[in-house]
């Protein structure tokens, strides 16, 4: 083109009712409808082979203009059922759907074309122009991460493809006078808008590119003209398409017009009264259509009304197609969608309105066992010879779940409506690979890479396995670092250094190591390390297969595209900013799944048909579902523009569900709960309902049958809470002073890990607990007991020292540490304090000590004993958190302390002796005064305190211990579970107790029994 700039298409001047072909004064336009309940491609198809009649070639010569792709493949079916072996077919011709990313076919992009039209710029690329022009004119002081700029340029690109399919001039809205009561954020975001548009046009018309909505404008606007200019001979017909882009409508009037043209439309309501029909008609309150507007475009006819409104020609020009047929369930249909004013009239109607005996529905209790349910309706229609079935829903993960219970009867069946990228296999690994950047190589995040099945996939993969668990059981507990050099230092301080694992270890750090390398690294250098350490991980697996080429196109675009807005990574926000990208890309699976199952989302179901239509997910929110509101234009400016509000989605939705009300059969269903909670039914099974009253069939039988697919043969009845009866061999254990607690009043855990030997398994990455902070307490104090000699200087230089170290995990050192080394503080200022003022010594910290009870060693270790200046033993035990009650003292725990007393008077500890008569507990939590450090004395400081006195703490515990050995050390007494789950507050060994399974249900089952 030598022109510099390409012409705009700006919206048409002249009344779109006045395109007429030349020399015609009186047209008439061929307008067909297909009423619901008929199949619209096997209708179609029978029209176009009675019109061509006994000659088979004429059939090649018709031109069939459908709406996607998927619309050419259902009608190449139909004709294949209708006709004999060996037809030619039409050309088929795709229009495009831009809500499916679909191109124009050939026929209307053609290459030698006389009109030079610039290119489309790609996706990508216009993602990174608009993000660049959002950053540039965001409001000022104003901050916005990457990921935010991508998410509004997303929006923005939307935006701009709903102006240019509606043909409005950018410079309409320049004119448009702001209303003062606007919100704020809503003036500021037009304000945006008026200075990107402009830029956003000069960058494409410095390119030489266009936006894709624009150049598919100037494309229909060039077929529109070539349909008009010359004579074509060849039979055009448009079958299904309802889109109300204005450039669709012309070529649709067009076609409409033209001697040897036919424009098929599905489920236009013929039937509809006048008044109903005008209804419709979208009226704003006030001239400027500022104004609020009737809630017209739920209703399913209101798109279609629209439609012929834009192509000029009224509903009672339209006839019904001769190869279909008027269903009577169409005005039950109807009836339902008709606006909210209209429903009075129900009650008047006769019973054949008010029925739907081709459709039952049914009620889940939950999206797992709704997905069962269909999964059984579409194995028993596959019984009958050449029945089909097809599945309709908006809820991707239904169809994944439906789609799965499908293939334990071996039936492979894909979801037409694909899956996003990142939730394959390929996609998910590339997201860990950056969640491990992200989160400074956290355990779970090399976990999820390690454990990934395309992770070393070949003949290793069972070695790579076995070190990959191996990893994950050394790995468990709380980090104490961050980096692929904290992993290796936790294995190398392990308690039992595996050589072996460490071998391997090394390799993976080594082949890791360059993506820890791509901090503030430009986003172009990071895309390629995490292209490289893919590659090296999965041997290039990761590339392969439906999933990974798609994976591959995406990189591809995304590496060549202009990523200066992204500037360098930064590791916090690299995930957001990565979904962002690759939020888009879908994976539509080939071709090539059972012929007669399918499963549709609404976009890919629309020109689709089945003996059995199967409509789930029919929950608020889901169908319909509720669109996002526009985060550039107020809807007041949208209503002005004359733009589709959020409620032409719910008309839409409407539509969908009301074509596949028109089937032979139709299963309704929905589910009382999915993942997120409680669910609320649809509007529009409601409405049915409603309708329908109690002649709506609810199909309980359905919901037996799959109830009963996975139900055991023989009931197992819940478990009894267990009673573990060990031998008296099995029974002589040796005891810590901690174990006491968990003996009685959960003797059944103490079972589990002290007879049994099984450790508790903490879990990866695990949060802080009381124990983790009292083991680094501990070390701490330990170290300043045998290296400081108590000095009370360098235990607040090792508090300090705690939050100096930057290996640390940040949140420990954001959250925790600070709080630990705070409490440390505490000890050591009450120290020096108790040092000064009374006279304290610290005798010991830190040292084991073993006893005999009746028998049975009893082993401790002290945090702390003081001597006092008389010289009694002052035992002191540490607590991270809050120390016991006076309560579970009473009641026979927490016998640390007057244990620990009874080792130093019985000199079990080394250096100590002397008369222990003094008892604390120091926590290192806040205190009422909101801060770090408090002393509780466990015995009685004042008359009526309900404390065991002083003098009597030892012998208290003493005995309390020696019942607890008699009972279940020497004894026969059972290990019960949770004995006194008052004071059982640790459920380490729930799950092994199956306590879910009796607790609350012990009455019953005994009862049972």
């Amino acid at each position: 083109m030598t022109s510099a700039t390409q012409p705009q298409l700006l919206p048409q001047k002249h009344d779109w009712r006045n395109i007429v072909p030349d020399n015609v004064s009186a047209p008439r336009v061929h307008v067909f409808n297909v009423p619901l309940g008929n199949d619209l491609c096997d209708v179609t198809a029978q029209w176009v082979l009675q019109s061509a009649g006994a000659d088979p070639l004429a059939i090649s010569n018709n031109i069939l203009l459908l709406p996607n792709n998927r619309a050419i493949k259902s009608m190449t079916e139909a004709f294949v059922r209708q006709a004999a072996p060996g037809m030619l077919l039409p050309r088929m011709v795709a229009v495009g759907d831009m809500q499916l990313d679909e191109a124009l076919g050939p026929m209307l992009d053609p290459i030698d074309t006389d009109i030079a039209i610039w290119p489309a710029i790609g996706s990508f690329d216009r993602l990174m122009l608009l993000a660049k022009l959002v950053n540039d004119h965001k409001p000022r002081d104003a901050t916005l991460s990457p990921a935010e700029a991508l998410r509004l340029a997303r929006k923005l690109a939307d935006l701009i493809d709903e102006l240019e399919v509606d043909l409005v001039d950018f410079t309409q809205i320049q004119d448009i006078a702001i209303d003062a009561n606007l919100a704020g954020h809503w003036q500021s975001a037009y304000g945006q808008l008026l200075q990107i548009l402009p830029a956003y046009h000069a960058a494409l018309t410095a390119r030489k590119l266009m936006g894709p909505a624009e150049r598919r404008n100037h494309l229909l606007a060039a077929l529109e003209r070539r349909l008009a200019e010359n004579v074509i001979e060849s039979p055009i017909i448009a079958v299904g398409i309802t889109t109300s882009a204005k450039a669709v409508a012309r070529v649709l009037r067009r076609v409409a017009l033209m001697p040897n043209g036919h424009v098929i439309l599905p489920g236009v309501d013929l039937a509809l009264s006048d008044e109903r029909w005008d209804d419709l008609s979208a009226a704003t309150d006030d001239a400027q259509g500022f104004g609020r507007r009737r809630n017209l475009e739920v209703h399913p006819q209101f798109h279609l009304k629209h439609l012929l409104e834009l192509i000029g020609i009224g509903r009672s020009e339209i006839d019904v197609l001769p190869t279909a047929q008027s269903e009577p369930k169409g005005a039950a249909i109807s009836e339902i969608f008709c606006l909210p004013e209209h429903s009075v009239q129900w009650q008047g109607l006769p019973a054949s309105r008010k029925s739907l005996p081709h459709a039952k529905w049914l009620e889940a209790e939950d999206s797992a066992q709704e997905a069962k349910v269909i999964a059984v309706r579409i194995r028993g229609a596959l019984e009958v010879a050449q029945k089909r079935t097809a599945l309709i829903t908006p809820d991707r993960e239904l169809a994944v779940r439906v789609a799965g219970q499908l293939r334990r009867w071996g039936i492979q069946v894909d979801d037409s409506a694909g899956i996003p990228l990142l939730q394959t296999p390929p996609g998910t690994l590339a997201l860990a690979l950056v969640d491990a950047i992200s989160s400074r190589f956290s355990v779970s995040a090399i976990l999820a890479i390690a454990k990934h099945p395309l992770a070393f996939a070949g003949a290793e993969r069972l070695a790579w396995l076995d070190h990959v668990r191996e990893l994950d059981l050394a790995l468990r507990g709380t980090p104490n670092g961050v980096g692929l050099s904290a992993i290796t230092t936790r294995l190398q301080a392990a308690r039992k250094p595996n050589e072996q694992l460490m071998i391997w270890w090394s390799e993976v750090a080594t082949l890791l190591a360059p993506l820890e390398r791509t901090d503030s690294k430009p986003f172009n250098d990071v895309l390629a390390t995490l292209r490289d350490v893919a590659t090296s991980l999965t041997d290039g697996t990761i590339w392969r297969g439906a999933s990974g080429r798609e994976l591959a196109r995406m990189w591809e675009e995304v590496t060549l595209g202009d990523l200066t807005i992204l500037g360098r990574a930064e590791a916090t926000g690299l995930v957001a900013t990565f979904k962002e990208i690759f939020s888009s890309a879908v994976v539509r699976p080939p071709y090539g799944g059972h012929s007669r199952v399918a499963i549709y989302g609404l976009l890919e179901a629309r020109l689709q048909q089945a003996d059995l239509l199967i409509c789930s997910g029919l929950n608020e929110g889901t169908w319909p579902q509720i669109a996002q509101p526009d985060p550039w234009l107020a809807p007041a400016i949208r209503r002005h523009l004359k733009l589709p509000t959020l409620d032409r989605n719910i008309g839409l939705s409407a539509h969908d569900l009301a074509t596949a009300l028109g089937a032979q059969e139709v299963l309704l269903t929905r589910a009382r709960r999915d993942r997120g909670g409680p669910t609320v039914a649809s509007r529009f099974l409601l409405r049915i309902k409603a309708l329908t009253a109690e002649t709506l069939e609810a199909d309980e039988a359905l919901l037996s049958w799959a109830n009963a697919l996975d139900r055991p043969a023989e009931f197992v009845p819940f478990a009894k809470r267990p009673l573990p009866m060990p031998n008296a061999e099995q029974r002589l254990v040796s005891l810590s002073v901690t174990d006491f607690d968990q003996l009685k009043s959960d003797p059944y855990s103490f079972y589990a890990k002290r007879i049994l030997g099984l450790p508790v398994l903490e879990k990866v990455d695990a949060e802080p607990s009381y124990a983790w902070r009292g083991s680094l307490v501990h070390d701490i104090l330990e170290k300043w007991f045998s290296q400081d000699a108590c000095a009370v200087g360098m235990l607040a230089k090792r508090a300090d020292d705690l939050l100096a170290q930057e290996a640390t995990d940040p949140l420990l050192r954001a959250l925790w540490q600070p709080r630990i080394a705070a409490g440390l503080r505490w000890v050591a200022d009450e120290t020096k304090r108790l040092m000064t003022e009374e006279g304290r010594v610290v005798a010991v910290a830190e040292q084991p000590g073993t006893v005999n009870i009746k028998g049975i060693a009893v082993r401790g270790r002290v945090d702390r004993i003081d001597r006092t200046a008389d010289g009694d033993l002052v035992i002191i035990d540490y607590k991270t958190g809050m120390p016991p009650s006076t309560k579970q003292i009473n009641a026979g725990f927490a016998l640390q302390l007057g244990l620990i007393g009874y080792m130093a008077e019985e000199l079990a500890i080394k250096g100590v002796s002397g008369a222990a008569s003094h008892f604390e507990y120091w926590s290192l939590a806040k205190n009422k005064a909101k801060d770090f450090g408090s002393i509780a004395i466990p015995t009685s400081t004042r008359p009526g305190d309900k404390k065991p006195e002083r003098e009597d703490f030892i012998a208290f515990a003493v005995a309390q211990a020696e019942v607890a050995i008699s009972n279940w050390i020497l004894g026969d007494t059972p290990f019960t579970a949770k004995l006194h789950p008052e004071f059982a507050h640790y459920g380490d060994y729930d799950q092994l107790m199956r306590l879910q399974e009796w607790n609350g249900r012990q009455a019953i089952v005994e009862d049972a029994t």
